[in-house]
């Protein structure tokens, strides 16, 4: 299925012409809105929409006028239907009950992919213009909540996901104080930024830190900064190597790619990474996210390509895999954890990322292991004390050589009298 004019027309996608004028007539219908109305809405509009496709797309467009008198009588009717059908998808109850939609639910899976894909994207501002009420503060909620259920990993319930998935409608502008770390403000309604389109809104849900920082890690980040460079040379190692010399993987409990951190104690350490969720649709997902990230208009910092590379960095094998699965980070739904292991080699494969992202985490990393005292001891016990039995072992050797010294001592006082 098509949306805007980039696939439009397109013979093998005739079936989701039909339904797309379904599901606007649906939409006009149940919003009590006449279409006579929305149209103009557009065409008052469309010398400004069209400055958001390339002349290259106008053109193709324009070439097959059938039934059109004017390439702008063409676009605007076209983003009346696909605008207005996009909006009958994002309601909040579609993913829940697609019956009203007349699909079955892999269909359903279809469509879903197909409204994020990035050559699909409408401009934001045709949503605006063809929302009920013109309430854009309810139009924000509408599309974050649809988001919020396609990233959400399975099982959470609505409270959680609001929480700890993604951020708010008025988390979604972020800024860089003096000192350079990350923050998350709280804009007012009237100045908030629009989203381009709703790829760009899913990419600043994921890419937005879902816990602030607090004092001990801004202390941290700032030591971090400051060792970069006596720790030029930096090389990713996979989970296994990181399990030998006494590095523990934690859950952060969020699913944002910003949320990871690396605490040291005495002997061990523990790596904090976000949970991900690898079905059928994340190679897609990721995909898209890093060919949005890419391209050459869009200004960002590269955080979906640094953090699928990282991962990819961390998972060589399938022990990779099982372990992060047993710590409850990765959540298998795609078959066995040799093809997740395969996934990320693929997608991770030639990516640009930014280099500052995950600088202070790697640079802990290298620190810890690094240190041959503290990396003897962890393998020692990785050795001697990695299963319950070897712990309860060596316990009972120690108290039965305790014991026997004290009866050897209560032998020998006797004697000495």
């Amino acid at each position: 299925m098509s949306k805007g004019p980039i696939h439009h027309g397109n013979k093998s996608l005739k079936l989701g012409e039909k339904y797309k004028l379904m599901w606007a007539a649906k939409y006009i219908k149940n919003t009590g809105s006449i279409q006579r109305d929305l149209h103009k809405n557009i065409v008052d509009n469309i010398d400004k929409l069209k400055g958001h496709f390339d002349d290259d797309v106008l053109t193709l467009t324009g070439n097959s006028l059938e039934g059109f008198d004017s390439l702008e009588e063409k676009l605007s009717w076209m983003l009346l239907v696909d605008g207005c059908s996009l909006l009958y998808i994002l309601e909040k109850d579609r993913l829940v009950e697609p019956g009203p939609m007349d699909i079955k639910v892999d269909q359903l899976a279809i469509v879903m992919v197909d409204v994020l894909l990035l050559e699909n994207q409408l401009p934001y501002e045709v949503l605006e213009l063809l929302w009920k009420d013109n309430n854009k503060s309810e139009l924000i909620k509408s599309t974050t909540n649809f988001l919020e259920c396609l990233w959400a990993r399975p099982g959470k319930s609505q409270p959680e996901k609001e929480k700890d998935v993604v951020p708010n409608e008025s988390q979604l502008e972020k800024e860089d104080d003096e000192e350079g770390q990350h923050n998350v403000s709280i804009p007012n309604e009237s100045h908030s930024k629009t989203p381009t389109h709703l790829l760009d809104l899913q990419h600043k849900m994921i890419a937005t830190a879902s816990k602030p920082k607090t004092k001990s890690n801004e202390t941290a980040d700032m030591k971090g900064s400051q060792e970069k460079n006596k720790f030029e040379m930096i090389t990713y190692r996979n989970i296994q190597d990181l399990k030998a010399v006494g590095i523990r993987l934690k859950s952060s409990k969020t699913q944002s790619p910003r949320d990871m951190d690396f605490c040291e104690g005495w002997f061990a350490a523990t790596l904090t990474l976000p949970e991900i969720v690898v079905d059928d649709t994340l190679a897609f997902t990721y995909l898209n996210l890093i060919a949005y990230e890419m391209c050459p208009d869009f200004k960002n910092d590269y955080v979906i390509c640094s953090y699928v590379a990282f991962m990819e960095s961390l998972i060589d094998h399938p022990e990779d895999v099982k372990e992060l699965r047993s710590k409850r980070i990765l959540l298998n739904c795609l078959g066995s954890d040799e093809e997740v292991a395969k996934l990320f080699n693929i997608i991770g494969t030639d990516l640009t990322t930014n280099i500052d992202t995950y600088y202070d985490v790697r640079c802990k990393i290298n620190k810890h292991y690094s240190n041959r005292y503290k990396t003897w001891i962890a393998k020692g016990f990785e050795n001697h004390f990695s299963s319950p039995w070897t712990i309860i072992a060596f316990s009972a050797a120690s108290i039965a050589l305790v014991l026997t010294l004290i009866q050897t001592l209560f032998t020998i006082h006797p004697a000495c009298k």
